[in-house]
């Protein structure tokens, strides 16, 4: 199988396997601190869209209660 018709999957698993167990172990910790990273990022967009699509709403600055927020939660205070 070539290069050009292996998924990116494969092709990692390839890589991976002409690694040493010693070098698999800083390349776990790479991956590990990466994947962080990555996850860091999605939840910094996701926030980034919901301050965006509050800037854009036309309530922004409507404050409710606690006691209100808890009533629309069917919580009693």
């Amino acid at each position: 199988m070539g290069v050009q018709s292996m998924s990116n999957r494969e092709r990692c698993h390839a890589i991976l396997d002409s690694f040493t167990d010693g070098q698999l172990a800083s390349i776990i910790s790479l991956l590990t601190s990466a994947k962080a990273l990555a996850d860091e990022a999605a939840d910094d967009a996701y926030c980034l869209q919901l301050y965006n699509n509050y800037m854009a709403s036309d309530d922004k600055g409507d404050f409710v209660s606690i006691e209100d927020a808890a009533a629309s939660l069917g919580i009693s205070l």
